[in-house]
């Protein structure tokens, strides 16, 4: 192997690193008082045995990296909203601002956050106009660079395209939700959701971020579906909740039959990932 190479693989292992940490470092903010383990074994599971997660690092690492730093701005959003100190808003806008200029369409997944900031703290309205101008920048470089692989797509954005034979975009944006190309056992996280979930003012943000960027997708003139891996991202911590009452409640009343479980959606998992990516 050549150094070339092997710069490009330690970079793409890099970017999955990158990713797998902002994950986790935002369920942390957002869940506090949630034990660790509980948090690795489902960013391992639902992100790290995800094969779209990996495809993305494989076909477009600087989407994983994008998605992470996207992450980590959610994460200083979340320690904003209930501390409101001004080194977390500065952070919040500088991993904004990174995010976007990495990967222009992350800006859906992180508008509603900084208005939500702006709203409380009026005078940061020129950090969000200057970070606007920042991928704005970055949209037109772009553009007159010839890349059509980012934003730039959104030039002939319309909602025909949700019904667009002979692959609309309807069939691709219901994957996160459910499809085994992102995470095989998330439906079942899907029947233990409840309504408290979102209780929280930034899981509500969260959420309606997430139908933001649902709805920028679904009029793009071509959508795959690593292109929702920000999307994707957001709805990992959205059902957290969901599965920590599992893990925690499971472990506590019944041991052994959930590490049994857990094993074998992990085993699943594995087999799904590795026939994706074969």
């Amino acid at each position: 192997m050549n150094a070339a190479l092997l710069l490009d693989l330690l970079g793409r292992i890099a970017a999955a690193g990158v990713a797998l940490w902002a994950a986790n470092a935002a369920l942390r903010a957002l869940s506090p008082g949630v034990y660790a383990r509980s948090r690795y074994v489902f960013v391992g599971m639902a992100l790290g045995l995800s094969p779209a997660f990996w495809t993305a690092v494989r076909e477009m690492p600087v989407l994983v990296v994008a998605t992470g730093a996207a992450l980590v701005a959610i994460a200083f959003f979340a320690r904003a909203t209930e501390q409101w100190r001004g080194r977390h808003l500065w952070a919040f806008f500088g991993a904004m601002g990174a995010a976007i200029w990495m990967y222009p369409a992350t800006a859906w997944t992180l508008v509603l956050p900084a208005l939500a900031l702006v709203l409380e703290w009026p005078r940061w309205r020129l950090a969000v106009l200057a970070f606007l101008l920042i991928g704005g920048t970055r949209w037109a470089w772009a553009h007159l660079g010839g890349f059509t692989f980012e934003i730039s797509d959104a030039l002939g954005w319309s909602l025909t395209n949700f019904f667009r034979p002979p692959q609309p975009n309807a069939l691709v944006l219901w994957q996160p939700f459910g499809h085994p190309f992102f995470c095989l056992p998330l439906p079942a996280l899907l029947f233990l959701f409840k309504a408290t979930d979102i209780a929280l003012y930034s899981r509500r943000v969260l959420a309606l971020s997430m139908g933001v960027f649902l709805l920028y997708g679904a009029g793009l003139p071509a959508l795959h579906p690593i292109q929702l891996l920000p999307v994707y991202g957001l709805l990992l911590l959205i059902l957290f909740p969901a599965w920590d009452r599992f893990f925690a409640y499971g472990r506590y009343f019944f041991p052994r039959l959930t590490a049994a479980l857990i094993g074998i959606t992990l085993a699943c998992q594995g087999i799904a990932l590795i026939f994706f990516l074969r």
